[in-house]
């Protein structure tokens, strides 16, 4: 019997008036062509397009982009409100522009290199994010998707209803309690655990604006599945984090300087690939929300 996967089509580049989409994977991914997207922040047409296209392919991917920092943060408030904390810092002036910066600003563990879904632990997690790309190491430094869309899709019936009604549990130190704990120091980590305490959401969700329905866990912050014991909980999720990140859902991303991409943080996972050791990789992002709760 064939898979469900081998009997899907492959999703095809839809038609836009002022720029093109080139689907990047056989599920999802685009690379938009044509357009500057600061242009967006004044045309209203061009900004209903781009939304209508980011839900449809859940990530969108820009090269030769010119975005100020003042653009940026405009862009990102017209697809939500800002989220200004971060676990970075902000960039001086453009609170909500965090600065991503290897190895010159960052300490502690280097956590988003294990696939995860941004602030999948708090009630309501990220929407979406832009991230900016200003300086990057030379054919290194790769931003890797994967499609929670499609990992559904291609489950069994048994295995989807046996997810149905179960929930998880979304904790920030889930994976790396012990190297957090070494570099933050037991008083400071108390603190944070105070302020993000773990969230319970569904293990199946329902995207809010196209309806499709998604795997919502992921290695970094999935600590374990409500109501099981530990052994059965590790089962379950060992299988899921196998499944969902099969190359055949995974979307790469090779950065260049002025490159963009927008995703959708709701239906897709993605981890960096730290290849470029203290080569300097200079990144500024914004983030949003919508102050939807996973269900």
């Amino acid at each position: 019997m064939s898979s469900p996967l081998a009997e899907k089509v492959p999703i095809a580049g839809a038609r836009y008036s002022r720029f093109t989409a080139r689907p990047m994977t056989g599920s999802f991914g685009a690379l938009i062509g044509g357009i500057q997207i600061a242009e967006a922040l004044t045309d209203e047409t061009l900004f209903a397009d781009l939304r209508a296209a980011w839900v449809r392919y859940q990530v969108l991917l820009f090269r030769d982009q010119v975005l100020t920092p003042d653009q940026h943060l405009a862009l990102g408030k017209r697809f939500g409100d800002i989220q200004e904390q971060g676990y970075v810092g902000s960039l001086a002036g453009h609170s909500g522009v965090w600065v991503q910066e290897y190895p010159a600003l960052y300490q502690g563990p280097v956590n988003d290199i294990n696939w995860h879904s941004d602030s999948s632990f708090r009630a309501n997690p990220t929407r979406g994010s832009l991230l900016y790309a200003l300086d990057v190491p030379e054919g290194a430094g790769d931003t890797v998707w994967a499609d929670m869309c499609e990992a559904y899709a291609d489950l069994s019936p048994a295995w989807r209803q046996f997810l149905e009604p179960l929930t998880a549990i979304h904790d920030n130190v889930a994976k790396n309690f012990h190297r957090i704990f070494d570099s933050m120091g037991g008083e400071a980590l108390a603190k944070m655990r105070k302020f993000l305490q773990p969230t319970e959401h569904p293990v199946i969700c329902t995207h809010p604006e196209s309806g499709r329905r998604f795997l919502f866990v992921a290695e970094l912050m999935t600590r374990e599945i409500t109501g099981m014991s530990e052994r059965e909980s590790r089962a379950v999720l060992d299988f899921l984090f196998a499944h969902q990140t099969r190359p055949e859902f995974q979307c790469r991303w090779h950065w260049e300087p002025n490159s963009l991409a927008l995703w959708d943080n709701y239906s897709t996972i993605h981890r960096g690939i730290f290849d470029f050791g203290q080569s300097h990789r200079l990144m500024h992002r914004v983030s949003f929300h919508d102050h939807w709760r996973p269900a």
